[in-house]
């Protein structure tokens, strides 16, 4: 018979599921600096990462630059792609938080910008990537005011994305209900980490809403937030309960 040691040895993760990929989705809206934040994140933890819009095959690229907002069907299949590139891109970190050491280290893992904007395309990245068969799938979900918004827009040059489809985003985008969740004494940092999204909840997703936040606060909260999951995400690495030899 196992003793209580031994017991509490066999909770430790399966070293198998262990190397499942974890995706990291950038979502929101156009202008949320999906990308600057998406960029610091993958350079932080030393992850690779995709950008979403490359992945627009032409005739999508042709019809936002004329201005015209995607429907449905121009978006399932790109979303496909999203998936399934993320999971193939994805690496173990080479520069893991301090908490996550040698074998430890984390989970391959993939950085990846994606305007998610609708609870349906959030569910379709989610049946590509099912927990746990193919990846562990996390969004952060950027938002701003409409008025943010289309002053960020007005600042670039030379992007396909034009004002009236920052309006149109802003009417399609449904931010993700959530349960605000407490981690290591970050009151209203985190939402959402954990749980299985029943109730009407994505509990896959922590939203961040950037107005009032500068780029730097914005980058430091996601951050944060992909640091936090990729620690929980391990769990213990040896046994308690004894001292070594009991």
């Amino acid at each position: 018979m196992a003793s209580h040691d031994e017991a509490e040895c066999d909770t430790s993760p399966d070293p198998a599921s262990h190397q499942l990929p974890h995706i990291f989705i950038i979502a929101g809206p156009s202008a949320t600096g999906k990308s600057t934040v998406a960029q610091a994140i993958a350079k932080t933890f030393g992850l690779p990462m995709v950008e979403g819009d490359d992945l627009h095959p032409q005739e999508n690229i042709d019809k936002m630059s004329q201005g015209h907002p995607l429907t449905d069907d121009d978006r399932w299949d790109w979303l496909k792609t999203v998936a399934s590139v993320s999971v193939n891109t994805s690496k173990p970190p080479t520069s893991p938080p301090y908490e996550l050491h040698g074998e430890r280290q984390g989970r391959p893992a993939c950085i990846t910008t994606c305007s998610a904007l609708k609870r349906k395309y959030r569910d379709l990245l989610r049946s590509q990537l099912p927990k746990p068969e193919t990846a562990i799938l996390h969004f952060l979900f950027l938002t701003a005011s409409e008025e943010e918004l289309l002053r960020r827009i007005e600042e670039r040059n030379n992007h396909f994305m034009k004002k009236n489809m920052v309006r149109s985003q802003i009417v399609t985008a449904e931010v993700p209900k959530t349960l605000e969740l407490e981690l290591d004494g970050g009151e209203g940092l985190f939402e959402g980490v954990g749980g299985d999204g029943s109730g009407g909840f994505e509990n896959d997703c922590t939203v961040i809403w950037t107005d009032n936040l500068s780029q730097d606060e914005v980058v430091e909260k996601a951050v944060e937030v992909v640091k936090q999951l990729m620690i929980l995400d391990i769990g213990p690495t040896e046994c308690s309960g004894g001292e070594e030899g009991d």
